[in-house]
């Protein structure tokens, strides 16, 4: 299934399902091979440096804030560690909300604008060096047709829930 916006009650359910069903079932929050990268890398570099945002850009039609990848991201990030952020939120001048929403300890930006197709920027942070993860997609479905083939392809040799095309791929 193609996920956005499902929260990690949400997965604990889906598992519970699926594994009574005897079913496999894989969220993936977004199906280009590049998110799937991007996901790997992000979870490297912070391993290595401590500070770091999320910015989701979308159209402006769209709902769900963040997005699932957006949301995915973060998740991964969480089982890394949590960011180091150096003025906590609770001490922000002005209002808190301009430093993001807490998506399993990552700050995470939703831009919702017209112009936009989908993005997602992970951006890490050391004293005078920044590391940016981006990945972009146009309009078609194109960036999508071969992780969600290989998900339908590989979602019944297992049971229970997966999160991320990277469970059933050779990384």
């Amino acid at each position: 299934m193609g996920t956005s916006g499902l929260s990690d009650d949400d997965y604990k359910q889906i598992d519970a399902t699926a594994i009574t069903a005897g079913r496999g079932v894989l969220a993936v929050g977004n199906f280009a091979m590049t998110v799937v990268l991007l996901q790997k890398f992000a979870e490297i570099a912070a391993r290595y440096v401590p500070s770091w945002e999320i910015i989701d850009y979308a159209h402006d039609h769209k709902v769900d804030a963040p997005s699932g990848t957006a949301r995915e991201i973060a998740h991964r990030l969480s089982g890394v560690r949590a960011p180091e952020i150096t003025v906590p939120i609770d001490q922000t001048d002005g209002p808190r909300e301009s430093r993001g929403a807490d998506v399993g300890g990552s700050r995470v930006h939703s831009i919702r604008l017209p112009g936009y197709v989908i993005s997602v920027d992970v951006i890490f942070g050391m004293p005078d060096q920044r590391l940016v993860l981006r990945h972009e997609s146009g309009s078609s479905a194109e960036p999508y047709v071969d992780g969600a083939l290989l998900a339908i392809r590989r979602v019944g040799s297992f049971v229970g829930l997966r999160r991320g095309l990277d469970q059933v791929m050779e990384i």
